[in-house]
């Protein structure tokens, strides 16, 4: 089964995990599906969103008020969002990894995070935060992209997403980035060519700056080649259409 965030067990007694979501499916669409299938009353959604695709990675976990409520979940729950049916398991604690990770040096935006329900007694999340703040800033791009993404190429396999987002950090640390996608492999195609074929996009908050990134790490020497930086195309149709609210429709009690 699908490992949780690192918890205390206690806590994982209340918390499930739900599958096979929609990868455009919202915490809203989430917290939907719940309610109108009679779990209205739970605690929070953890998930995660990419700022810069807009997708979540096919699973979260949600926090239910107590151990009976989340096993009648785990006993009951039969939900679809956007045509898929849900999958919906237990949880297991997740094992600490020692990543090396310095919350100061990480100023992009983070994905994983608790998307507050309104079944949650009227507690508030700042916008700032995930995936809130993921959200809005997805938006705005959709809504004034205007050469602010810049396409990053000549990346290397990633070891993983903590691993990426300190190696993209770190090219950037003179232009600091509002947001980092994730690394997407290469077509097979491609992979068999000498040199590294991994690329990202990655976001600034004016064009100004994104300028002056691409200007700078353009042609830069990394192990392995060198990287290509240059202004990324037109945003993707499906994107430009994709709606991304950010608050809840009022759900049923």
């Amino acid at each position: 089964m699908e490992q949780a965030p690192q918890g205390q067990p206690d806590a994982l007694a209340t918390r499930i995990y739900l599958g096979n979501l929609p990868y455009t499916a919202k915490p809203f669409d989430i917290e939907e599906a719940l309610a109108i299938n009679g779990f209205s009353h739970i605690e929070k959604i953890h998930v995660s969103f990419d700022p810069v695709s807009g997708r979540n990675p096919g699973y979260c976990f949600v926090d239910f008020p107590d151990r009976d409520a989340a096993d009648l979940a785990l006993g009951s729950l039969s939900a679809t969002i956007g045509g898929r049916r849900i999958k919906v398991g237990r949880c297991e604690p997740k094992k600490q990894r020692n990543r090396g990770r310095n919350h100061d040096l990480d100023p992009v935006l983070e994905r994983w995070g608790d998307w507050t329900t309104q079944s949650s007694h009227g507690e508030t999340k700042a916008i700032e935060q995930a995936p809130h703040g993921a959200m809005n800033h997805f938006e705005d791009m959709r809504e004034g992209y205007e050469g602010r993404r810049l396409y990053v190429g000549g990346l290397g396999k990633m070891i993983d997403q903590p691993q990426h987002i300190r190696e993209i950090t770190d090219l950037f640390s003179d232009y600091p980035p509002a947001a980092i996608g994730k690394r997407i492999t290469p077509h097979q195609t491609t992979r068999s060519r000498p040199g590294n074929h991994h690329y990202c996009f990655v976001d600034f908050k004016t064009k100004e700056q994104a300028t002056a990134a691409m200007k700078a790490l353009d042609g830069r020497v990394v192990a392995g080649g060198k990287l290509k930086v240059e202004r990324a195309g037109s945003l993707p149709n499906k994107l430009m259409k994709h709606q991304a609210r950010c608050q809840p429709e009022t759900l049923p009690d």
